[in-house]
């Protein structure tokens, strides 16, 4: 039988169950995240660097982002609820920072660029960083979820579904696309030379690995917090409407 601690918190109203099925599931979502995490970092590092260094894919990257945030202002517009209003308008306001980056990058000189102190570009690649590292997230959970509720049958719970599992996680993606773009602009990854922009892009991902393997083992440790407190939340309601009843 599981051990469990029920403790309240003041602060948010939430009834912390630690058990040993929390303990499980929550240690294997965590290296999910933490794995997450890391290709996050991987990712957005070489996006930054193939959008800085190269025309074709700042164009190419520029018309992603757009397409992808008018997917994501489409998405949530064809689910439209008003418990979901103050959710969708956070998300809507990320999905128009997409879109900018987006015309951000079509507009992309590298002579300009390159004329900038790094402290000067660290606000540009932090708004890429954030952009890349949400445009990544959303369109993942996206697809978890639609394979899920394609093996499992559409009565399936989705990956992410209660307002706090959706704070946690916007919380954590716009953090580390922030750090990374940051790191990115301070190291100035994009004005090294040719032969050397290798060992700059190694000095940048060693710096951002361990951030994106912290920040993604507690993103997803604290999912499935979430998701339990979420599930066991409902699961009182009904029995207190069935005895009522």
């Amino acid at each position: 039988m599981d051990m469990e601690i029920k403790e309240f918190d003041k602060l948010s109203g939430f009834r912390i169950q630690c058990t040993k099925d929390l303990i499980f599931k929550g240690s294997i979502s965590a290296i999910v995240g933490m794995i997450l995490g890391i290709m996050c970092s991987l990712i957005v590092n070489c996006t930054l660097v193939e959008v800085s260094l190269s025309k074709f894919f700042s164009m190419y990257f520029g018309i992603l982002f757009i397409v992808v945030g008018l997917i994501i202002f489409w998405r949530l517009n064809a689910n439209v609820t008003d418990e979901a209003e103050n959710r969708r308008n956070q998300l809507m306001i990320l999905a128009a920072l997409i879109v900018f980056s987006g015309v951000l990058c079509l507009f992309f000189d590298r002579t300009w660029l390159f004329s900038l102190s790094p402290l000067s570009k660290v606000p540009i690649y932090c708004v890429l960083g954030i952009s890349i590292s949400f445009a990544l997230t959303f369109s993942l959970i996206d697809l978890i979820n639609y394979l899920i509720g394609f093996i499992q049958g559409s009565i399936t719970r989705p990956l992410i579904e209660s307002v706090a599992q959706v704070y946690l996680i916007l919380l954590f993606t716009i953090t580390m696309g922030g750090i990374f773009g940051f790191i990115f602009g301070l190291l100035d990854v994009e004005d090294e030379s040719s032969h050397h922009i290798r060992l700059a892009l190694m000095k940048a991902e060693n710096c951002c690995f361990p951030l994106g393997a912290v920040l993604g083992g507690i993103a997803g440790f604290g999912n499935e917090f979430f998701r339990q407190q979420s599930e066991a939340y409902k699961m009182e309601n009904v029995t207190e409407f069935d005895d009522e009843v």
